[in-house]
């Protein structure tokens, strides 16, 4: 890429490159507790657990919630309650959770429900739940709707397990329960979840450090959370100027070299450590924006999770469709409104919105081969032909029309020129010229080591020939700055030959006399000649005669 910019322009054209990296982003910031609560670890904690219709807080609904009390270190009391969905429970849920249309069709409807729970928990309560975001939100997601109060402090026992337990291969509810040795349970029903979960919880409480005393603590008290174990989310990360080349070249390093896990893996506390010089883009659905607003995260957390970034991205409805497929979604009409979020928030933050292709291949005939790449790869679903093709401007406005002619030619035209415009267009991944280490007195020392070994081998003073062609090697290797690599060479080949490891030098260097006489290359690149060891004297044959210094004959030194 940098290699045809540079033909282009040199062409008379105009072409910018933007480096950059869809990275693999892991939240390591994530605590177990979210709120501000002062309470003890002896205080009311609510342990629970929801089943729901689907995975969106959003667009699915409650279908039951199981919860246990337990007041200084003790399980006090339990509560369970079905909730009835008014919508029919996907089959896929059903065999999951056992739970029918028909267990259902009678209980409480989601109001009365909810009001039930809070009532149950009290006003001072911490909750804890197993990947908490998930069932805190379908409860506030509830409330929302019926305008009740719910901002409560939680506790996410996954975060909890990662630090207390990081041996294990997940850290799922029945991993975790039975990596403490607390035996089988019904496993995807509330009221079951909740009471393991509760038996977990008071386990983990007691491998707490001794002096973590609240609930406020608990942050702080577990540190050392392994980064390869945390879930990973794309991310855009773009090079604006040098400073962010050099930053994000450390953290691809890092990544591979300290954090790799299947994949290269880039903590949030690396990233902010290097962030200068680079942009941070929400990349696409497998981005940690785009997942809150799929799972229908409260518009405070979205807020937040989209303050971290430089901009915010939307794709093509086609880009997603699995989505629907899937039954994550239910229909394209969502897909838009999910992009509708991104551009709502984007508006709130004031932070430019970009409309991205999420490019894979250039043509859209080419899918076939992604498709079969991804078949080799294991994908169950590699036959299906998503669209990740390069747009045209005109099919990119097309598509965001439903924005509106003016946003959408906002977050396809004008946009994406602020966002190339605000990166600096004589970046180089790799500089022009060398750039040679730097050794002090390599001048002299190449010198010294060569006309030395020379007079060992030739005498002093030593024969014109040999004499000329060194002087003309040297003068050409100083006063071009070659020095240091010549010593550079002499040290590394010195130091394996005296660790016992022969090193054959060829090519350039072997016709290099220098290069022989300072200990690089064993190859005498002059013309055939004799030269005795005790007296020094030498003949040389410069008239072509003799092919090879190893043709000539054994002879007694005259």
């Amino acid at each position: 890429a940098m290699l045809a910019a540079k033909s282009i322009r040199k062409s008379g054209g105009d072409f910018k490159v933007i480096y950059g990296v869809e990275a693999y982003f892991v939240n390591d910031l994530i605590g177990a507790v979210t709120g501000n609560s002062q309470n003890s670890t002896s205080d009311t904690f609510i342990v629970f657990d929801v089943e729901t219709t689907g995975l969106s807080a959003a667009n699915d609904r409650l279908t039951e919630i199981g919860a246990v009390k337990v007041v200084n270190g003790e399980i006090k009391e339990s509560f369970n309650i079905f909730v009835n969905p008014e919508r029919p429970i996907p089959q896929k849920i059903t065999e999951l959770t056992s739970i029918t249309d028909e267990m259902v069709k009678d209980a409480p409807k989601e109001e009365e429900a909810v009001r039930q729970f809070l009532e149950f928990s009290g006003e001072d309560a911490v909750y804890v739940a197993h990947n908490a975001n998930f069932d805190i939100s379908f409860i506030k997601s509830a409330c929302g709707r019926h305008n009740i109060a719910f901002d409560p402090t939680f506790i996410d026992t996954v975060v909890m397990a990662r630090a207390l337990m990081k041996d294990l291969r997940n850290y799922k509810l029945d991993t975790v329960a039975k990596g403490l040795s607390l035996g089988d349970f019904h496993h995807h029903r509330a009221c079951d979840d909740a009471d393991i979960l509760a038996r977990i919880f008071l386990r983990f409480l007691e491998m707490l450090p001794s002096e973590c005393k609240s609930v406020s603590q608990i942050n702080t008290a577990l540190t050392g959370s392994d980064v390869k174990r945390l879930p990973s989310r794309h991310q855009i990360i773009l090079v604006r100027n040098a400073a962010g080349l050099k930053n994000l070249y450390k953290l691809i390093s890092a990544s591979h070299l300290e954090y790799y896990y299947k994949k290269p893996l880039i903590p949030k506390t690396l990233l902010n450590k290097h962030r200068d010089g680079l942009l941070l883009g929400s990349a696409c659905e497998a981005g940690e924006l785009y997942d809150a607003i799929k799972l229908g995260r409260p518009w405070g957390e979205l807020l937040n999770i989209a303050g971290y970034y430089d901009y915010l991205e939307i794709q093509p409805i086609a880009n997603n469709m699995f989505l629907v497929d899937e039954g994550i979604v239910n229909d394209e009409n969502q897909i838009r409104e999910f992009n509708k979020t991104v551009v709502r928030l984007g508006e709130k933050l004031k932070k430019p919105v970009v409309a991205t292709c999420d490019v894979h291949f250039l043509d859209k005939d080419d899918a076939v081969f992604r498709s079969i790449l991804q078949a080799g790869q294991g994908f169950k679903d590699a036959d299906r032909a998503t669209p990740l093709y390069l747009r045209t401007t005109d099919e990119m406005l097309k598509e965001f029309e439903y924005l509106g002619k003016e946003k959408a030619y906002e977050v396809v035209v004008t946009n994406t020129n602020k966002i190339a415009d605000m990166i600096d267009g004589d970046i180089l991944p790799i500089p022009d010229g060398n750039f040679p280490p730097s050794i002090d007195g390599a001048d002299d020392t190449l010198k010294n080591t060569t006309m030395n070994r020379a007079r060992e081998i030739y005498g002093d003073p030593l024969p014109e020939i040999v004499e000329k062609r060194l002087e003309k090697e040297l003068g050409s290797i100083i006063n071009n700055g070659f020095s240091v690599m010549y010593v550079t060479a002499q040290e590394l080949v010195a130091d394996s030959e005296a660790h016992g490891y022969l090193v054959g030098s060829r090519g350039s260097v072997g016709s290099s006399l220098v290069a022989s006489m300072a200990g690089i290359s064993e190859v005498n690149p002059m013309a055939p000649h004799y030269v005795c060891p005790k007296c020094k004297y030498s003949e040389f044959f410069t008239d072509g005669s003799v092919g090879s210094g190893f043709d000539l004959p054994e002879k007694k030194c005259p």
